[in-house]
């Protein structure tokens, strides 16, 4: 499988005939390789050759989501804000945290269940968010079955999402 960006659309090979799909304005992506500079991006995020093919979506400049061992279909729907699929959901946040709060009344909304972690108390945990978003302590960070994560999403971004769990 591999998938590349043409103008807005992003294209996915994987068979004989591409499949186009529209990207949203504000979403850039970056199909991550085994070499090249998406490589030492990669590792620059504890993305190794067993994560790949990973596919990394910002926004206004900043990392939003890091898919690891996607399939063509995860990367259409993550593209398109449709979703993933997930069977365990971890949120790393902090207690005095507003968008951590929010991101779990979202998940509440949702009737989703999750496992949190406070990362003010676990310095294995911080580490973790650390390396996971290219050197940032974001929170919330949010990792969906330890493949799909997602850092700081916007309540909109957050409810795509997990639109498609548990249905």
């Amino acid at each position: 499988m591999s998938f590349h960006t043409e103008g807005s659309e992003l294209l996915i090979r994987a068979g004989d005939e591409p499949s186009r799909f529209a990207l949203p304005p504000e979403v850039v992506i970056v199909e991550v390789t085994a070499e090249g500079e998406s490589a030492r991006h990669a590792a620059a995020l504890g993305i190794g050759t067993a994560d790949l093919p990973a596919l990394l979506l910002s926004q206004n400049g900043k990392l939003r989501v890091a898919a690891l061992r996607v399939t063509p279909e995860e990367v259409a729907t993550l593209t398109a804000g449709d979703g993933v699929a997930a069977e365990r959901i971890l949120v790393y946040g902090a207690g005095w945290c507003p968008d951590c709060r929010n991101a779990k009344r979202i998940l509440g909304d949702a009737d989703l269940s999750y496992d949190e972690v406070d990362i003010d108390g676990d310095a294995a945990a911080e580490r973790e968010v650390v390396l996971r978003s290219g050197g940032r302590r974001v929170i919330p960070t949010l990792a969906f079955d330890g493949r799909v994560w997602a850092f700081n999403p916007s309540a909109p971004w957050l409810r795509r999402l997990v639109s498609k769990i548990g249905k």
